[in-house]
């Protein structure tokens, strides 16, 4: 979030004094040159008064990374600003709204005092050589009715308020930079964060990507700044038509103009600053060890969000920046002119501007009046207050159990329930290793209240073909006998965004599933303290708590037509109790991958996804040696996948009720028509579809309301057939249609 300027007292003050004598200012302005000026030794007040208007800004600090989480987070994080605000105090706490305060604190302070000064300086200089000379000031836009020479035309005033933007540019982008990744760090525990507050922020890019990395945002900031002249402009504009439409007093005037200038500002610069944003927020990439970066260049980031979200994502997060604005810059204008009216003495010509009507006596009285009401004791006890209240925000709360120690309630030592709560999750569906508590309400009799009760509509839940974009959830489930290191590499090669995929797994309790399982952890631990644009969500690990039937993986021990009733029912049981087990209320999409599925395009999930059908499965086949052409070649893997035939149907009518049908076996002739065998190798067409009967599970996408409405693997005979093709049966019995891509390969490792 950048900073915004601080108001200035009224813009149409006269920077250049004018003569004593009537005579003096006449000659002065018939002649085109402007009276001697004496502004420059004022100049130094608008960057005194700065300090304190940056100080006053931190009442929007809290708007203010509401805007930058809804900005930066995919759409599907939040639901809107209300949603962030309470996501946000429930899970950090309210200091939880004001991370990152401190940068724009101290930032701000610097930034204002050297917008206000530099903005001053430019006006007092853009006068005095350009505006005051008359043919210059005959061909300034909308200076009709402005013909006074010694005074800045509202266009003179758009002008200084960018070249003063484009100035403190260079102090606002770092400043900016480290606020804005210390915002989107959303873990309430500090020890998980990438970044322990602003100064080790500061220190890591510094390191790593040097001077350049801290100033990673420079030219967006300046483009942003460039619509400073909206807000200057129109400030003037506004403050000349109160002054001359209404009574109010200077600062009533300056209030006014100042919050609605800034209004004006931000529905102009809106856009600019959410690409800002992106660009700021985007990995570093290299040492850092965030992530890979995406946006090389400013358009990157403004293309991305167009892409994303169309056209009203250039406006995601506005409605907490438009409240902000206005609170936020009156304030900080009633700090630059409480300051501006403490160091001006009663007889300077600028009373005369606070006080117009009055005649000097009453003006020195009016003035002398209000300098008692804001005395220097009365601003060091708002100082104090200030502090006070902002040392109360950012204090880090004390941990559970120490808080409930102090107290007297607990000993020091950690129980096993305060344990358990510690290591609960923070989310409901996180991985059922780690169950989710929620804190309970005492009741006034000393017991815990009932538990509360959570609401879900899955009605809201979406599973279209535009996945990625609308934020759909992605559920990857794979039993794992052995575990290969190239189906994990595959699986995190996916181009899909990994917070958006969960990952679940169960492994039988053998010999090999415990060397499976050793070797998942360690690649599961690798990848998510990685890269964070390469972590997911969450990844559940079952232990099947029955007994497989083959206690042998080797590929013809598993193949083996007698061994092939027993063996897919027991599949059929893990891959329920997986199912059962890691399906939310979130997920949109579940892809049943294989562990011995190792090569598939990283587009895989956007592809079947992008369908849009309830059930659908690639072809899968295998790389493999030719020894008679003696090269690399292919060949079909998966023959569960298939359209039914009326031989198969009176082979099954002949069958008793615990009889099953297979594919690929001689001795079971269905005569079916095998989708592996109707790709077009030579010119494939990955997006050709057809209808099928039976589906195999290399590869397997289904819409999670399929599985809902109840859609499972069958572990017993289901019209003759098991496991996935059991499946097939049971969600066209459910009205849903299975498909398949013939010309879409998927390939299983080579044993």
């Amino acid at each position: 979030m950048s900073s915004n300027p601080s108001p200035v007292a009224s813009p149409s003050t006269t920077l250049v004094e004018r003569p004593s004598s009537q005579k003096m200012a006449q000659a002065s302005t018939e002649s085109g040159v402007p009276p001697p000026s004496t502004g420059s030794k004022r100049d130094y007040k608008g960057f005194v008064a700065g300090v304190f208007s940056g100080i006053a800004k931190l009442t929007g600090t809290s708007f203010d990374t509401v805007k930058v989480r809804l900005q930066t987070s995919h759409e599907s994080h939040f639901r809107g600003p209300v949603d962030c605000v309470l996501q946000t105090v429930r899970k950090e706490g309210v200091s939880g709204l004001y991370k990152g305060a401190t940068p724009p604190l101290v930032g701000w302070m610097v930034m204002d005092s050297v917008m206000l000064g530099s903005l001053t300086l430019y006006r007092r200089l853009l006068l005095e050589n350009f505006f005051s000379k008359p043919h210059i000031r005959a061909m300034t836009p909308f200076s009709g009715r402005q013909t006074d020479p010694t005074t800045l035309p509202s266009f003179g005033h758009g002008i200084a308020g960018i070249m003063a933007g484009t100035t403190v540019s260079f102090i606002a982008a770092p400043v900016e930079h480290v606020k804005a990744r210390l915002q989107i760090q959303y873990s309430a525990d500090k020890t998980k964060r990438m970044y322990s507050g602003p100064i080790d922020c500061v220190r890591k890019l510094l390191r790593t990507h040097g001077i350049a990395g801290l100033y990673r945002g420079l030219c967006a900031t300046i483009v942003f700044r460039s619509f400073f002249f909206f807000w200057w402009g129109s400030y003037d504009v506004l403050t000349r038509m109160l002054k001359e439409k209404t009574s109010l007093s200077a600062p009533a005037i300056n209030f006014w103009a100042g919050g609605i200038s800034a209004q004006i500002f931000w529905l102009t610069s809106y856009p600019s600053d959410v690409v800002k944003q992106r660009l700021m927020t985007d990995p570093m990439g290299g040492a850092l060890g965030d992530g890979e970066r995406k946006f090389r260049r400013w358009k990157d980031a403004a293309v991305a969000v167009y892409r994303e979200r169309g056209l009203k994502g250039y406006w995601r997060g506005f409605v907490p920046c438009f409240l902000r604005a206005f609170p936020a810059n009156a304030m900080a204008l009633v700090a630059f002119e409480g300051v501006m009216r403490g160091t001006t003495t009663p007889c300077n010509p600028r009373c005369k501007l606070i006080f117009p009507t009055l005649e000097p006596g009453l003006a020195t009285m009016a003035a002398a009046r209000h300098m008692r009401r804001t005395s220097p004791i009365t601003l060091l006890l708002a100082a104090l207050l200030a502090f006070g209240f902002l040392c109360f925000l950012l204090s880090p709360s004390p941990p559970a159990a120490n808080a409930a120690a102090a107290a007297g309630n607990t000993p020091p030592d950690l129980d096993s329930s305060q344990i358990r709560r510690e290591d609960a999750a923070e989310h409901p569906l996180s991985p059922p290793t780690k169950p989710f508590l929620k804190s309970q309400a005492v009741r006034e009799d000393g017991h815990a209240a009932a538990p509360p009760v959570e609401h879900y509509d899955l009605n809201a839940l979406t599973s279209t073909s535009d996945a990625a974009r609308k934020g759909e959830r992605v559920l990857i489930l794979t039993p794992l006998a052995r575990f290969y290191q190239e189906y994990w590499d595959n699986v995190v090669a996916l181009s899909y965004p990994h917070e958006l995929i969960s990952v679940g797994f169960i492994i039988p309790k053998t010999k090999d599933g415990n060397a499976a399982l050793a070797a998942l952890e360690h690649a599961i631990s690798v990848t998510q303290n990685g890269p964070v644009a390469e972590r997911f969500a969450s990844v559940s690990i079952l232990r099947q708590d029955f007994e497989p039937p083959l206690q042998s993986q080797d590929e013809k021990e598993r193949h083996k037509l007698e061994n092939q009733k027993a063996r897919r029912e027991s599949m059929s049981l893990a891959r329920n109790s997986l199912l059962f087990t890691t399906l939310g209320p979130a997920t949109s999409w579940v892809l049943w991958l294989d562990s011995d599925i190792v090569e598939t395009p990283a587009t895989l999930i956007q592809d079947l996804t992008g369908h849009d059908r309830p059930v659908i499965v690639p072809n899968c086949f295998q790389r493999y040696y030719n020894k008679d052409a003696k090269k690399m070649d292919v060949r079909p893997y998966d023959f569960n996948s298939w359209i039914d035939s009326a031989t198969a149907q009176q082979l099954g009518d002949t069958m008793g009720p615990d009889e099953i049908l297979l594919e690929g076996y001689a001795e079971l002739p269905t005569y079916r028509s095998l989708m592996a065998y109707m790709a077009n190798k030579d010119s494939p067409q990955p997006g050709r579809e057809m209808k099928l009967d039976g589906v195999g599970g290399t590869a397997l996408m289904v819409k999670a309301d399929v599985h809902r409405d109840g859609a499972m693997f069958p572990a017993f005979p289901f019209y003759h057939l098991v496991e996935t093709e059991g499946f097939a049966k049971m969600a066209k019995r459910l009205g849903y249609e299975v498909f398949g891509l013939p010309d879409y390969f998927v390939y299983h490792y080579n044993e």
